[in-house]
């Protein structure tokens, strides 16, 4: 890591930093990460912001100021690392104390767009079974301009999740029922797939589903016209030790037999991904939308997935004309 008026940026800082300033220039909202490294650093930083008028904060804008000041065009942040680990410690006045942070950086940075990037599974984990004090939304929400909830990670990739993908819809506990027309009898064991495209998937026993964290979401007052959804786009090997870069759409579709136990899903399942997040937050966002198949390999169209989950977004059916049979997977 290298250290950049105060903003850390990664070891290839040179790279990294060009290649900002090169997509500044093409006019593009661009948003960057920003934050500490965990929340026991976060603790350490925002340790009584409330009762000293934000004094930690404040310095720490001076620095955001200059990299900004050299980066210009940056349209906001999406501030990360709040989730607990194992290293974390009970902060009680986080909430208070993080609210003052945001507010200290929105009286310096006035037009600058202000997010949290916070991890799905880790807001399922936290509700489910509490064991620190964490954030209340009550109290920062108004500081705050969008959510960016990631399920990239959410399930580990099992011949369970095989042909449903990692982050299947299934069933909301509140309701009993799902908004995309699946069975409602029980949330698991369903013959019905959920958010596969196809019949005879049976859902697994998961709390990490779209619904029940929706439904989470909205146990925590984080609004739902504020939530935009992160959905992955590439394949997840069970193969943990596999680089990305030998895990894309196209190399999945190039190489059956090897790719045969990766994660993924159907076409129509992304589509559906997208009226799950026009119908339950304001928008998605994607991961790694440069190796979703620019060049057409599976014959679907450059960019299958993220097209698919854009049109169901919009209201378009899933495009089935197209031959995607290397999609197709059994």
């Amino acid at each position: 890591m290298a250290l950049t008026n105060n903003v850390v940026v990664p070891s290839d800082a040179d790279y990294v930093l060009a290649t900002l300033d090169v997509i500044l220039k093409s006019s593009k909202n661009v948003f960057i990460l920003y934050g500490h490294t965990t929340q026991e650093r976060w603790t350490q930083v925002l340790a009584c912001e409330a009762c000293n008028n934000g004094t930690n904060s404040q310095n720490e804008m001076k620095g955001l100021k200059s990299f900004l000041d050299q980066h210009p065009g940056i349209k906001g942040l999406l501030i990360t690392n709040l989730e607990l680990d194992e290293n974390s410690v009970d902060f009680p006045e986080y909430s208070e104390n993080f609210k003052v942070y945001l507010d200290t950086m929105r009286s310096n940075f006035p037009d600058l767009t202000i997010g949290l990037f916070l991890e799905g599974k880790f807001i399922v984990d936290q509700h489910t079974n509490p064991k620190l004090t964490w954030l209340n939304f009550t109290i920062i929400d108004s500081s705050v301009d969008f959510y960016s909830i990631s399920v990239v990670t959410f399930n580990d990739c099992t011949d369970e999740f095989k042909l449903l993908g990692t982050a299947p819809i299934g069933l909301s506990k509140s309701l009993n029922t799902t908004s995309l027309g699946h069975s409602n009898s029980s949330c698991t064991g369903s013959s019905n797939s959920s958010s596969t495209g196809s019949t005879n998937v049976t859902m697994p026993v998961t709390n990490y589903t779209l619904s029940n964290l929706k439904d989470i979401l909205a146990d925590l007052s984080i609004p739902q016209n504020k939530t935009y959804y992160r959905y992955r786009l590439n394949p997840l090997p069970q193969d943990v030790s596999l680089l990305l870069c030998n895990t894309t759409v196209a190399e999945m579709c190039s190489n059956g037999t090897d790719s045969s136990s990766w994660c993924y899903e159907t076409i129509e399942s992304f589509n559906e991904k997208g009226q799950f997040a026009k119908e339950n937050g304001a928008g998605f966002i994607v991961n790694y939308i440069e190796i979703n198949d620019p060049d057409n390999v599976c014959k679907c169209g450059p960019y299958p997935s993220f097209n698919a989950i854009l049109n169901g977004y919009n209201g378009n059916s899933a495009n089935t004309t197209k031959e995607c049979a290397l999609l197709k997977r059994s």
